[in-house]
């Protein structure tokens, strides 16, 4: 696993206007207890979760986030887990979130490897391409065009010159060779990148990972390649999302998320309001200051999602 810090993290973030989508406006954030007290205030139909830094940070739930997920069902409404978790198909992303003992369903879920087939279709279903990932052949029997892209820190970079593309789904198993692989291979023959998990880190056991937004970033800005990123915040996803509710209006969705230019861009620019709780990337900063560096402010913040009490089912 490789790390960053927030200042390098931050700094990433900052420098990415270019490649993100254009801010919504701003709005003075409403603070509250947890995410219960705004659904007792406000008429919301369906709940949009993130999953690292809301409900969990790696290993373990967050307090009081099972007692959320359960306070939500019963108030009947619908939940969504809307994360840019790739690394397994969305009922493997349910099935992990239940080993934390979080209540949710494989088709509550929405990630931006739902939009890969889309994404491989408008480039010959990945003919000529490669794909990185912790699971690479799950993929290529999935996509049997895709050409698993296999020991970076020890392949030459010339190994992959004839590849016309690389979809870069994660890079959690990483060591520093790996990284340095990477950046030769791009260096030695740009090519587009896509990208179905934007975020630039991830609150992961006390530390903030290296994710792989950061990286189509870096090749963006170095070797000026093309980026097509499938996840949070870019519209796509959230189309995704609001389909789900035919005729639900945007607004009645609220979005729990951690993270200002994944959670708050995303949904306030797709129109669903957003509660930003403080257990994920901005545990222990100053919100107003980060809010007006990146231009980005949620509805709501709360210090967590919920209450550790058990709630009445």
């Amino acid at each position: 696993m490789l790390t960053q810090g927030f200042d390098a993290a931050w700094a990433t973030y900052l420098a990415a206007g270019a490649w993100l989508p254009a801010a919504p406006p701003p709005v003075r954030p409403r603070r509250v207890p947890h995410l219960g007290a705004v659904l007792d205030t406000e008429d919301i139909a369906a709940v949009v979760l993130d999953a690292y830094g809301v409900l969990h940070t790696g290993l373990h739930p967050i307090p009081g986030a099972a007692n959320a997920i359960a306070d939500a069902r019963r108030r009947g409404l619908a939940l969504r887990i809307l994360t840019n978790d790739v690394t397994h198909e969305p009922a493997g992303v349910a099935a992990g979130l239940r080993r934390r003992g979080l209540d949710i369903r494989p088709d509550e879920v929405v990630s931006g490897r739902d939009l890969l087939p889309e994404a491989l279709a408008e480039v010959g279903d990945g003919e000529g391409w490669g794909v990185i990932a912790i699971h690479p052949d799950e993929l290529v029997v999935r996509y049997p065009r895709l050409t698993a892209v296999e020991g970076l820190a020890t392949a030459p970079p010339e190994t992959w010159d004839d590849l016309r593309g690389v979809v870069l789904v994660d890079c959690f198993h990483w060591s520093t060779a790996d990284l340095e692989g990477y950046r030769a291979l791009m260096a030695r023959r740009p090519r587009p990148l896509i990208i179905p998990n934007p975020d630039v880190t991830c609150p992961y056991e006390g530390a903030l990972t290296l994710e792989p937004g950061a990286l189509g970033l870096e090749a963006a800005r170095d070797h000026g390649v093309a980026i097509r990123f499938l996840g949070k915040p870019f519209p796509g996803i959230y189309a995704r999302v609001k389909a789900q509710f035919p005729g639900v209006s945007a607004e009645r969705l609220l979005m729990v998320g951690d993270s200002p230019h994944t959670d708050i861009l995303g949904a306030r620019g797709a129109g669903l309001r957003c509660l930003l709780v403080e257990t994920g990337l901005l545990h222990g900063e100053d919100l107003d200051r980060r809010f007006a560096e990146s231009g980005l402010w949620p509805d709501f913040v709360a210090p967590s999602i919920g209450v550790t009490e058990t709630v009445a089912v």
